[in-house]
């Protein structure tokens, strides 16, 4: 049977929620952010958890990992230089035939989307959750006016999880570390595989609650929804 691993990053600075903590360990209703999603995983069909830190947060994710009882999660390891490098450090780690990657500031994750992800991922190679873009979105010209508005109906906007056959993804990695890429343009995952393989995701329904906590404001958001 298929092994199923999520890895779980919490390895960013947060310097938009302008707080002197990362925001991922930011106590929400009494229990650190990571903890929310962290706590979906281990509930869910996932065979495995590797958490991905700082080198400095590794002590304390142990201790949340052992406080809120996450026994799935095999490892904890350091992330990268930046955000394509430190899901490289998970996915070396990890021991799944597919990979689910998750923003740790993602904390509303839900148990239909964790299943709908897996089950997409045993069909195609890459997977993104996605939902509709509501704003009209413009793009800013050199003289600093705005262009024709795109065609709301033709975009969407990206979600984590996004999954993939871990030997693919891999192979992706490789290849772009031979021709050493410059991984701080990378912004999501699912760039990996169109970089490198010319593989393109497969979208599965997202959420408007599976957001992104970025700002205060967002913050905010969240406490009014547990």
């Amino acid at each position: 049977m298929s092994k199923v691993t999520a890895i779980v990053l919490a390895a960013g600075k947060g310097s938009r929620m302008k707080r002197s903590i990362p925001k991922q360990f930011l106590e929400v209703k009494g229990r650190p952010l990571i903890a929310y999603s962290l706590e979906a995983f281990e509930k869910s069909m996932v065979d495995e958890i590797i958490l991905v830190t700082g080198e400095n947060s590794i002590d304390f994710c142990s201790q949340i990992v052992k406080i809120y009882e996450i026994s799935k999660c095999t490892s904890i390891v350091p992330g990268g230089e930046v955000r394509a490098l430190s899901v490289y450090n998970g996915i070396k780690a990890s021991s799944g035939d597919y990979v689910l990657i998750h923003d740790g500031a993602r904390p509303l994750i839900s148990q239909r989307l964790i299943a709908d992800t897996i089950e997409a991922v045993e069909k195609y190679p890459a997977v993104v959750p996605v939902i509709p873009v509501k704003d009209t979105i413009r793009q800013l010209m050199p003289d600093g006016s705005l262009d024709d508005a795109f065609d709301r109906s033709a975009l969407l906007g990206m979600q984590t999880p996004q999954a993939f056959v871990r030997e693919e993804i891999l192979k992706a990695y490789h290849k772009l570390i031979d021709e050493k890429t410059d991984f701080s343009t990378v912004t999501d995952d699912v760039m990996i595989m169109e970089k490198a393989l010319h593989i393109h995701a497969h979208p599965v329904a997202g959420e408007e609650l599976n957001k992104k906590i970025t700002t205060p404001e967002d913050l905010a958001w969240l406490n009014s929804e547990l």
